[in-house]
């Protein structure tokens, strides 16, 4: 599969950005986040609201340009030493590309993000190779077989969560809709996250490349979402368990017995699962919908000599998909009552001590690994109509952490899609999990 870049510029706010903003101080949380790039993929069919090419990449340019002065800060660079963005309008990226040898269908079948690579405008680990790096970048890629479309953005992790990379796409593909024109959507991003939680200066661990790690999609359609809640449902009413919380609870119990098998089938080394937790809408006073920057808490549950299987005598029984449920759900629920206190005195142990308590106990052995899951499922990506349709499939760029799950939503938003990042030899062993050939393809 050959993506050829053919233009490549840098795209300004077309109105300067105000003086008392132009310098941007990164937050306690930004300061935390390794120096990465996040990414999306989003996939359009054909459309008879296509005009040429030229017209297509213009009215993105403009519409881009058209909205970067409420998102100023990617415009902006990165100045590493004085942990601040420069705000002077230097340009996000914008990437013109075309694809000769491939069509919309043999994408949508792809599930490994490794072979979506080169429809991303940077790699995550290109962050902060110079200081003219750009902190926003779009590609446009257009699939020459079929007259499909490819859009991607990749932002700088230390600045944008998932979230605010939502919140982008939305603001800019709303900008660019001519259908919106009379009812334009307004969102309005809030970037005041500096000034609620102050940094301290910190210089973060840089990520690296690792190529024996894999980075797979498993989706969960309608009808396993619905055989899962009905095999669960003595825990409550089905529909009170959520898509995200029977997917988590596959996903940990498949890679329990990863660790397992790695280690000779006997108990489970101690693992700390990790949950991110989105702070917005959740805090007291409320954040802001829209504000952007690295609003989030770790829901941490730890686990210890997890049995290997259930036996006849009832000494040892295997923690399975029901209990995960409930034991994951809970500390969610005590991570999500935790957001009404950052604001109070104390701010920097609810926001950090559990991360760095988990930090700790890994280092000392107390921990032997960890489990991270995301869940991107309400970012909206599955919305983004820039005018000509929403798109009918959406990939992930690579990302560092190994033993880690993104989960989205599908296109039909009934099911889920969970990227998995593995040792590629675990990865294997992962699929051969029960429940993983059983409810996801």
């Amino acid at each position: 599969m050959k993506v050829k870049v053919v233009s490549r510029k840098l795209i300004k706010p077309c109105t300067s950005t105000p003086p008392n903003l132009k310098k941007y101080k990164l937050s306690y949380m930004d300061e935390r986040i390794p120096p990465i790039n996040v990414g999306v993929i989003l996939f359009y069919p054909p459309s008879s609201n296509y005009t040429t090419k030229q017209k297509i990449s213009h009215q993105l340019e403009e519409s881009l340009s058209k909205i970067l002065p409420e998102f100023y800060l990617l415009a902006g660079r990165h100045i590493t030493n004085d942990h601040v963005v420069d705000c002077s309008d230097q340009g996000a990226e914008f990437l013109e590309a075309e694809a000769a040898d491939v069509d919309l269908t043999d994408l949508l079948r792809i599930k490994e993000a490794e072979l979506l690579n080169d429809f991303l405008p940077t790699k995550f680990y290109q962050v902060d190779k110079s200081p003219t790096d750009p902190l926003l970048s779009i590609q446009i890629t257009e699939l020459m077989s079929c007259g499909g479309l490819v859009i991607s953005v990749s932002v700088c992790h230390r600045i944008f969560v998932a979230s605010s990379l939502g919140t982008f796409i939305m603001a800019w593909s709303n900008s660019t809709n001519d259908n919106n024109n009379h009812h334009p959507i307004a969102i309005c991003p809030s970037f005041k996250s500096p000034s609620l939680f102050p940094g301290t200066n910190l210089s973060p661990v840089r990520a690296s490349y690792d190529p024996s790690i894999g980075f797979k999609r498993f989706s969960f359609g309608k009808d396993a979402i619905a055989s899962l809640r009905k095999k669960l449902s003595r825990l409550g009413p089905p529909t009170r368990i959520s898509r995200v919380r029977l997917v988590c609870a596959v996903m940990a119990k498949a890679l329990f017995g990863v660790d397992r098998a790695k280690h000779d089938g006997g108990e489970s080394r101690s693992c700390l699962v990790s949950q991110a937790v989105n702070m917005r809408g959740r805090t007291t006073p409320t954040l802001q919908k829209h504000s952007c920057g690295n609003l989030v808490l770790f829901s941490l549950t730890p686990f210890f000599n997890i049995p290997a299987a259930e036996t006849t005598n009832g000494d040892d029984v295997v923690i399975g998909i029901e209990q995960l449920v409930g034991i994951l759900g809970d500390s969610l629920e005590r991570t999500i009552a935790d957001c009404a206190k950052p604001f109070s005195p104390g701010w920097h142990t609810v926001m950090m001590g559990p991360v760095a308590d988990m930090f700790a106990k890994l280092r000392s052995g107390e921990i032997n690994y960890s489990i991270t899951f995301s869940d991107w499922s309400k970012f909206g990506f599955y919305e983004a109509d820039f005018g000509w349709g929403k798109p009918v499939g959406a990939g992930i760029g690579i990302m560092p952490r190994e033993n880690s799950v993104i989960l989205m939503d599908n296109k039909e938003g009934d099911g889920i899609e969970a990227w998995v990042k593995l040792n590629r030899d675990d990865m294997s062993l992962f699929e051969q999990d029960d429940d993983i050939k059983l409810y996801t393809t």
